[in-house]
C-alpha cells in the first residue's frame, strides 16, 4: 500500500489488516469488514462514518448480493425500517440505474445521497428513502472491490452530505477496499 494512503488514513489500517487477516472463516471476515473500522470510534465519529456494507456478485446469477452489514444501532435502524430482508435485496449487476451496479461495472466510485440508486430496483425510490432516514445518512459512497473475489463493493454511509466528504475519507475508503480485496483473492 503507498505510504501516502497509510499517512493521510484517519484510522491505523495495519491494525485493521491484522483483524482482517485474523478471520477464521469467511463469515467471521465478512462480518470483520464491516464492523472492524468501528473499533475506532473516536475517529469513526469524526469522520461521519456511520455504516458499512460489504457486497458480492453472485456469478452464477449475476446479482449484486448483500452479505454482511455493520452491527450497529444504525444499521439496525436501517433494516427494521426495510420493507425487505437485507439478504433478499438484490440488484442485477446489469441494472443501469443502480450506483452499486454502476460502480463494480466501472471501477469507479459512486457518491449517492439518494438511498433509490443503491436499492433500484429491488425496493421504490420512497421505500429506500425510509430506510436512508433510519440511519440518519447524508450520503453512501460506493467504492468497487474488482479483483476480490467475485468481485464486489464496499458501502460507506456517512452522517454528513456528499459535499462534505474529503481527500482524507476517499484515502482511507481506497485504502480499506485494498486491504479487503487482499483478504478475498
Amino acid at each position: 500500500m503507498p505510504r501516502a494512503q497509510l499517512d493521510q488514513s484517519p484510522i491505523d489500517l495495519s491494525a485493521l489488516a491484522e483483524s482482517l487477516q485474523a478471520a477464521r472463516n469467511d463469515k467471521e471476515l465478512f462480518n470483520t469488514i464491516v464492523n472492524a473500522p468501528f473499533g475506532f470510534r473516536k475517529e469513526t465519529v469524526k469522520m461521519s462514518l456511520g455504516i458499512l456494507v460489504f457486497l458480492q456478485v453472485n456469478p452464477k446469477t449475476k446479482m449484486i448480493d448483500r452479505v454482511a452489514l455493520s452491527d450497529n444501532e444504525l444499521a439496525k435502524g436501517t433494516t427494521e425500517m426495510s420493507v425487505k430482508k437485507f439478504e433478499d435485496i438484490r440488484i442485477p449487476l446489469g441494472d443501469k440505474k443502480n450506483s452499486i451496479a454502476e460502480a463494480i461495472r466501472s471501477n469507479e466510485p459512486q457518491i449517492v445521497s439518494d438511498w433509490q440508486y443503491l436499492f433500484t430496483p429491488a425496493l421504490t425510490p420512497t421505500q429506500a428513502r425510509f430506510n436512508q432516514a433510519a440511519g440518519a445518512i447524508g450520503c453512501s459512497v460506493v467504492y468497487p472491490l474488482n479483483g476480490a473475489r467475485n468481485g464486489g463493493a464496499m458501502i460507506f454511509s456517512y452522517f454528513k452530505y456528499p459535499v462534505g466528504i474529503t481527500e482524507q475519507d476517499h484515502a482511507f475508503m481506497r485504502a480499506y477496499c485494498e486491504l479487503v480485496i487482499n483478504c478475498l483473492k
